[in-house]
């Protein structure tokens, strides 16, 4: 299938082997890294969690995730996450999608969605989207990929093992859904998770504690829409291990008290320390979950 452009408009671009159909609009190279990683999330996060999930990706990481009652509720909550990194967002949904959810993208600035389906009188709704450019891309939930991943990048082709392993299901749902978020978010990141909705994700830093500064700032701006109280509770996921403590004295700044990380470091026994005098749980996974 011919792309409308690559990464840039001076690139041409191919797919082969879709895994979706096109419903309505022309997709782009950089639209279908957001709408097949995306979809894998929202997939993971429902599969595992049991709820409705979705998930707004820019630049093929999110810009929020949530679980939801219902798909627009997910959605409602993952793009009010970030609203403004989410402006020209590309959605991501587990379940098919309804007129509910069709009226709030109507009104929102996106360029596409991927859903499993869609109901009765919602096509019409989205494709007249963007003067009728919208991009509406039906996956078959019955696609499984193939074991090993396959990528070239200036003539040399790598190959890996497709990352399956399940996240450990013996935590609470909100460092759970973290884990999902952080494994279909570019590396390094931080996300932070409250009543299950990312409310901040620090991505694509090459410094961790950076990563937990920038997701620690989202966190602090959505909370500050809703409240005037100290923001709390919040569980913060790391795909990588903590290097120093200094990622901790930043994760208590912003109501994290709850840390999930691989643990490893050199300096873990110093993380650990300065969790336990800041009063913050720490659960070390062993797991890494890195993306690039």
């Amino acid at each position: 299938m011919r792309l409308r452009y690559g990464t840039n408009p001076h690139q041409t671009a191919a797919v082969e082997h879709p895994p979706f159909t096109v419903v309505a609009g022309e997709p782009s190279y950089i639209n279908i890294l957001d709408a097949l990683t995306g979809w894998q999330l929202v997939r993971e996060a429902t599969e595992t969690l049991g709820r409705p999930a979705a998930a707004s990706y820019k630049h093929v990481s999110p810009a929020g995730a949530a679980l939801g009652e219902t798909v627009a509720a997910a959605y409602a909550r993952a793009r009010d996450a970030d609203p403004k990194s989410s402006y020209g967002d590309f959605v991501a949904v587990s379940h098919p999608v309804d007129l509910e959810l069709a009226a709030v993208l109507k009104r929102v600035v996106s360029d596409g969605i991927i859903a499993p389906g869609y109901d009765e009188g919602v096509v019409e709704i989205l494709a007249a989207k963007k003067r009728g450019t919208y991009l509406v891309l039906e996956v078959d939930p019955e696609f499984e990929p193939p074991a090993e991943e396959v990528r070239e990048i200036f003539g040399a082709r790598l190959t890996q093992e497709r990352d399956a392993l399940p996240v450990p299901r013996d935590l609470p749902d909100d460092a759970v859904l973290g884990l999902i978020v952080a494994r279909y978010t570019q590396s390094n990141t931080v996300v932070m998770v409250k009543d299950a909705v990312a409310i901040g994700i620090g991505a694509g830093q090459q410094s961790r504690v950076d990563c937990t500064r920038l997701a620690g700032e989202k966190a602090a701006l959505w909370w500050s829409r809703r409240s005037d109280e100290p923001l709390t509770g919040v569980t913060m996921v790391s795909d990588g291990v903590l290097p120093f403590s200094d990622n901790v004295d930043e994760a208590q700044r912003y109501g994290v008290t709850h840390i999930v990380e691989p643990g490893g470091s050199i300096r873990s026994g110093e993380v650990a320390t300065a969790c336990a005098e800041r009063g913050i749980r720490r659960t070390v996974t062993g797991v890494r979950l890195f993306r690039h």
